[in-house]
């Protein structure tokens, strides 16, 4: 696979941001989370796993499961669609 020097922001067109846990609100936990994120050469997102986590399992998740619903341009190689991975973070503030 291709390796994405860039957040996956430049290349998804469609990005669901992931919703705030009501438990994790409540419990004013805050962070971020870095998931490695694998593209396949259609730019659907083929497999997600946190590298680093934000400390608060529901955050991670709630991140997972927001990422998995991504669509995104697939990475070129010679004009040629291949697989991708790319590093996306995850920023959860409390406003």
């Amino acid at each position: 696979p291709v390796a994405l020097g860039m957040e996956l922001s430049l290349t998804c067109s469609e990005r669901t941001p992931p919703a705030y846990p009501a438990t994790s609100r409540r419990l004013g936990e805050e962070g971020q989370a870095v998931l490695r994120v694998e593209l396949d050469e259609q730019g659907s997102v083929s497999a997600a796993r946190v590298v680093s986590g934000s400390g608060h399992a529901r955050l991670d998740e709630a991140a997972l499961a927001a990422v998995r619903t991504w669509r995104c341009r697939p990475a070129l190689r010679d004009g040629r669609p291949v697989r991708a991975i790319a590093q996306q973070p995850f920023r959860f503030v409390l406003e």
